[in-house]
């Protein structure tokens, strides 16, 4: 990911609102935004300055009570998703309410996964954070915000494992390791992340370790069918091998956040 003139504006008016002088707000950053950036209390000066920027942006959700996830200088979907409503936030003064709406569904449920609400999640999987267990990958993952760190185990929910195991490996079995890296199967975007639901105030699926996002650069929160990666037919078998064990994704089903899937039905 990278920052657009977007991105440093909204840096630059914010920093200059503190009186910290980062000078014209035009986008382009200058010697006087990174010294600015440089003041802002508890920003690490070791950081190289686009993680300083990410980092900022996620400080300023937190300030405005918006969930950015933690504040690690990394751009993930969260951070993503929270910039978005930081945007609207800073212009109309208002936190914009949940765009989607949800629809039952009718997919095959091997597993019996539990409907997605909290009781329900709850009484099936167990307290949020729970009953983790390490899973080794079939095949190596890159994490999508810093594709240089190579991950080979995760932690899930230890009802999810053997299923989530079995579709990695009919992946890896189907495409193999140089079509994987091409296609981006190998982009991932976490797991367990005990945290609510973006925009919302139930728990994530991410909470119980049952959840999966891959490659959320080129299929983001908001995108539909004609711009999602995961929506073109070169990777109808990835979605074969997922919903044979009963994994729901919310792209396929609901035609958003095509990076998410997860084992849970919506009601």
């Amino acid at each position: 990911m990278e920052l657009t003139k977007s991105h440093i504006k909204l840096i630059q008016n914010e920093l200059n609102k503190l009186g910290l002088n980062a000078g014209t707000v035009d986008g382009i950053v200058g010697s006087q935004t990174k010294t600015a950036l440089l003041q802002v209390p508890g920003n690490n000066a070791t950081w190289p300055f686009k993680r300083q920027a990410i980092a900022y942006i996620q400080f300023l959700c937190k300030q405005s009570e918006i969930d950015a996830g933690e504040i690690d200088g990394f751009w993930g979907p969260q951070t993503d998703f929270a910039y978005g409503v930081l945007k609207v936030f800073l212009d109309t003064g208002k936190i914009p309410e949940p765009w989607r709406e949800e629809q039952p569904d009718s997919l095959e449920n091997p597993h019996n996964w539990p409907i997605e609400s909290d009781a329900s999640l709850k009484q099936y999987y167990g307290e949020v954070g729970k009953n983790q267990v390490r899973l080794q990958l079939p095949y190596p993952h890159r994490l999508s915000w810093d594709k240089r760190s190579v991950v080979r185990s995760l932690f899930c929910h230890e009802k999810v494992k053997d299923s989530l195991s079995r579709v990695l490996t009919n992946v890896l079995n189907h495409y193999g390791i140089d079509e994987i890296k091409r296609l981006h199967l190998d982009i991932w975007g976490g797991c367990l992340n005990v945290r609510k639901k973006r925009g919302g105030s139930t728990w994530s699926t991410h909470s119980w370790g049952i959840a999966m996002d891959y490659d959320p650069e080129n299929n983001a929160l908001r995108w539909g069918r004609d711009k999602a990666a995961f929506a073109r037919p070169e990777y109808d078998k990835w979605w074969q091998f997922w919903e044979e064990e009963g994994w729901v994704s919310l792209g396929r089903l609901k035609n958003y956040d095509w990076m998410h899937i997860q084992a849970a039905r919506k009601g």
